[in-house]
């Protein structure tokens, strides 16, 4: 994997109390999720993150949602 820090545009759905990624957006491509293999969260002060690995074809991503700025990032990736 390969550390990355950039904000990205993420589509999502909610469900209850759940966020689910369906979407996002990267290096001009749009790359849906196929997998969310693992989510939890960590916090940084008052502010609560969650994390998403996710997989897309062969690929994988890690995404953060800050929830205090409802910004989101891509914080890794693994491409073959």
């Amino acid at each position: 994997m390969v550390e990355i820090l950039e904000p990205i545009n993420v589509w999502v759905f909610f469900k209850q109390n759940i966020i689910q990624p369906y979407l996002f957006f990267w290096n001009s491509r749009q790359i849906k999720v196929d997998k969310i293999n693992l989510v939890h969260t960590s916090k940084n002060g008052s502010s609560l993150f969650y994390h998403f690995s996710i997989s897309s074809g062969d690929n994988f991503y890690q995404l953060r949602l800050d929830t205090s700025k409802l910004k989101w990032f891509l914080e890794a990736v693994g491409e073959e």
